[in-house]
């Protein structure tokens, strides 16, 4: 870690934005959810990994040069979701809760800035940590009126023709049996001229889809906290991506990228602290393979990272515990809390599952329970084994001091980061849909 963080400092000093300069390889980087505290939390368990239970430490991505923050609200509220607050950021309108690319009645598509990166000679693509149809990665290639149009969706990344569509895969690649087009989005997409590559392998082909193996979930990569060895990473999927955009005259005449962190988001609304600084972490990973991209390329890459929406009312600091804060023991819970749940389910009595707690959690260990806190989590296991989880967590959350006000959204501001060229731009407060038309302004400059 110490090595980690003298690198970055010395990265830091090489990292300088390139005042008016037009922008040549533009990557987007959507953290779904990330809120300032998500990425505040996060840096207090790197200061706390080395030691320091006081102060913060710092992830790549905060120190760009150009920081600003951006309004979330969507045409008909002002908490949004994913879909609304997905098309903004790729399209620069507002539009309903739920739309996908379409205006706020569903009446006319709305066409996303990776497609008008397309349309000007760019390579273009989208990837995401969570499947490809998805609210915010299908906001840049879809158009419906209704996010859980899966199917549709899918079948709209075949027609709207970017280069790249990288992820878990596709939910429903199966047409429905009311369907008009009886194709499944994968047959649909190979009859577009797409390759199917799964895994973390060389993407051949001149237009390519990069899915995990046809046995993972479908529905999201591993979340971090969780991961195997041998499973696809964001940050993989983002350097096969900029490997794959620079081949069939990206080097010539540049690419546009969005990136999505899907599962900060997942594990937000599961108010799932530890797994939350997983992903924010392993999202910065993923920005740092731009990074080095970057520094090979510094008069000719823009990096934009923003978020679409704060997900949890995410609170650092708890009543219980004064002013004190005890963020690093959320090292000691080593899984997810949906990948706690399911091997509690399968303990057979209180005796595996407190041993289970103590593997997982620290329970009994790094976290020394209180005898009424035992007694709460072998009352629940009694009553509702799948529950004990969710108790689980929250039990770590007042050892901790963190908090959380919504399993939802919430409306407040989220950050925005740029470096490279023309990063200034992005300075300040703004809504999202000025980043958007911003990055579209620039794109069509060219």
């Amino acid at each position: 870690m110490k090595k980690t963080l003298i690198l970055l400092f010395l990265l830091v000093g090489t990292l300088v934005g390139r005042a008016g300069e037009q922008p040549k390889y533009i990557f987007y980087f959507i953290g779904d959810g990330m809120g300032h505290n998500a990425l505040a939390l996060t840096e207090a368990c790197l200061a706390s990994d080395e030691g320091d239970d006081v102060a913060f430490g710092s992830l790549r991505f905060t120190r760009f040069p150009a920081v600003g923050f951006a309004t979330t609200w969507c045409a008909t509220r002002r908490m949004t979701d994913s879909a609304a607050a997905g098309t903004a950021l790729a399209s620069d309108q507002k539009t309903s809760v739920g739309t996908i690319g379409m205006n706020t009645d569903h009446t006319e598509p709305i066409h996303s800035i990776a497609v008008a990166a397309k349309e000007h000679g760019m390579r273009s693509g989208v990837a995401t940590s969570v499947s490809i149809d998805h609210a915010t990665p299908a906001s840049f290639f879809g158009h419906q009126p209704n996010r859980g149009m899966y199917h549709e969706i899918g079948m709209d990344a075949a027609t709207e023709g970017l280069d790249l569509y990288a992820g878990s895969g596709f939910l429903k690649p199966e047409a429905p049996a009311d369907a008009a087009d009886r194709r499944s989005v994968y047959d649909a997409l190979s009859e577009a001229g797409y390759s199917i590559c799964r895994g973390d392998v060389k993407l051949k082909g001149k237009r390519v889809v990069l899915v995990q193996d046809t046995t993972a979930d479908a529905s999201k990569l591993p979340l971090a906290i969780d991961r195997q060895p041998g499973d696809l990473t964001l940050p993989a999927i983002t350097r096969r991506s900029i490997d794959f955009l620079m081949r069939d005259g990206g080097s010539k005449n540049g690419f546009f990228l969005m990136v999505e962190g899907g599962q900060i988001d997942w594990a937000a609304h599961d108010n799932d602290a530890a797994s939350l600084v997983q992903e924010v972490l392993d999202f910065d990973e993923a920005i740092d393979v731009a990074v080095k991209f970057y520094q090979k390329h510094p008069t000719e890459t823009l990096i934009v990272i923003t978020a679409d929406h704060e997900t949890g009312g995410l609170a650092l600091g708890r009543g219980n515990l004064g002013y004190d804060t005890y963020f690093g023991l959320l090292a000691a819970q080593r899984c997810s809390k949906g990948a706690l749940r399911t091997a509690i389910e399968k303990t057979t009595d209180w005796t595996a599952a407190r041993t289970l707690l103590n593997e997982q959690m620290g329970f009994g260990g790094q976290i020394e329970l209180k005898p009424e806190e035992w007694t709460r989590l072998e009352k629940v296991y009694a009553e509702r084994p799948s529950r004990t989880a969710d108790l689980a967590v929250e039990i770590l959350a007042h050892h901790t001091g963190t908090g959380w006000t919504t399993g939802s959204h919430t409306a407040t501001y989220v950050p925005v980061f740029a470096i490279g060229a023309s990063s200034e731009l992005f300075n300040g407060r703004q809504d999202n849909t000025e980043i958007a038309a911003k990055l579209r302004r620039l794109i069509e400059k060219r």
